[in-house]
């Protein structure tokens, strides 16, 4: 596809690229996040431009980078492929913004043409899934402009950690079913540990996908690994809850987290799950009011705690809910075959298009 006149879109390596280049890139995702957030404090450029950097053994992405005349940066695409996850290989993560200046005249689609470009030679049955906000509804209206069709739409919930009953978080953290015990991991999971964390985190393989294009996530040590370099490579820490059955040894369930030390404010609540043998115990509510009792004691900085749930996820949101979690925005998942992206992105973009 044709670059819009005014612009040129060229593609980088940030792991590799200069200190300015990454800056930059990392400038730009300041200002996208600050649309969509303006009510948290900025992330410093410097901690935005090591997680630009972060990139461990066994990722793939392609990175594009849209300027206009004056050399100003003014939009992005990165498709993303983990090689170790390879029950999911057709996979490709994607991100398509631009600034809200330079919208509505066609750099979307011509980032998102340079991306599925990057992609071809990796087989016709490659899928690329992205999320929009509808507190940036542009998003939404590309997505559908360039014929993505929604797959999951799911509840961001926040916990302002202001509001806790702390009491109240104190009695669930000690429901301490009969028969399990709970592990509690920083970074990097001891290799003892490693099976057991396997057999908990496959727990959420029956969570809700809706039409998305997932296949169960079969988690092994490589993927482990790969995640914890990640974290390291960012500057992110990573806590980890373990639920174990006594009598077997066996891990029933798990809830982690990711925050960086150096931007406290939003700590990012990542998976929860329990085997489904052993539901019914209130192990769910009790990892996560343990992991919760102590953010409030060991990071007092921290505002809130952020997470995405299925809006048909009703266990899980009832969880949160009772945990004191309030709906902060509304997210969707979209998907596109490539075989339908390369003829979509080819076509002239319409006049009206947000992107």
């Amino acid at each position: 596809m044709t670059i819009p006149a005014g612009y040129r879109v060229d593609q980088i390596d940030l792991a590799s690229a200069s200190d300015d280049e990454v800056r930059d890139a990392a400038r730009l995702r300041q200002e996208l996040v600050r649309e969509q957030r303006p009510e948290d404090p900025l992330t410093p450029v410097e901690i935005i431009a090591q997680q630009l950097r972060a990139n461990p053994p066994g990722s793939w992405r392609a990175t594009f980078l849209a300027r206009d005349n004056a050399g100003t940066l003014v939009g992005y695409a990165i498709a993303h492929r983990n090689l170790k996850d390879t029950n999911n290989a057709h996979i490709r993560w994607c991100d398509v913004a631009v600034k809200e200046e330079h919208r509505r005249r066609g750099l979307g689609r011509a980032l998102s043409a340079r991306m599925v470009t990057a992609c071809e030679g990796q087989g016709d049955g490659v899928m690329f899934i992205s999320v929009t906000s509808d507190r940036v509804p542009s998003g939404e209206f590309f997505a559908r402009s360039i014929g993505a069709r929604p797959g999951l739409p799911m509840k961001l919930n926040q916990l302002d950690l202001r509001t806790v009953d702390r009491r109240q978080v104190a009695e669930w953290a000690r429901i301490d079913p009969p028969g399990y015990r709970l592990e509690r991991i920083d970074d990097r999971v001891p290799d003892r540990l490693l099976i057991t964390y396997i057999e908990a985190a496959n727990g959420i393989n029956d969570m809700p996908r809706g039409d998305i294009a997932f296949n169960d996530w079969k988690l092994d040590e490589a993927q482990i690994r790969q995640r914890e370099t990640y974290y390291r490579q960012s500057g992110r820490r990573w806590w980890l809850v373990l639920a174990i059955d006594e009598k077997t040894g066996e891990g029933v369930g798990c809830s982690d987290i990711e925050f960086d030390p150096r931007d406290p404010h939003a700590i990012e609540q990542q998976g929860t799950a329990v085997v489904a043998s052993h539901r019914g115990h209130r192990i769910g509510l009790w990892m996560k009011a343990a992991m919760l009792e102590r953010i409030l004691a060991e990071l007092p900085q921290s505002r809130f705690i952020r997470t995405g749930n299925a809006n048909v996820n009703a266990q899980m949101l009832a969880i949160n809910t009772k945990l004191g979690f309030r709906h902060a925005w509304q997210e969707i998942l979209w998907q596109i075959p490539l075989t339908k992206a390369r003829d979509v992105v080819r076509e002239p973009a319409a006049s009206a298009s947000p992107s």
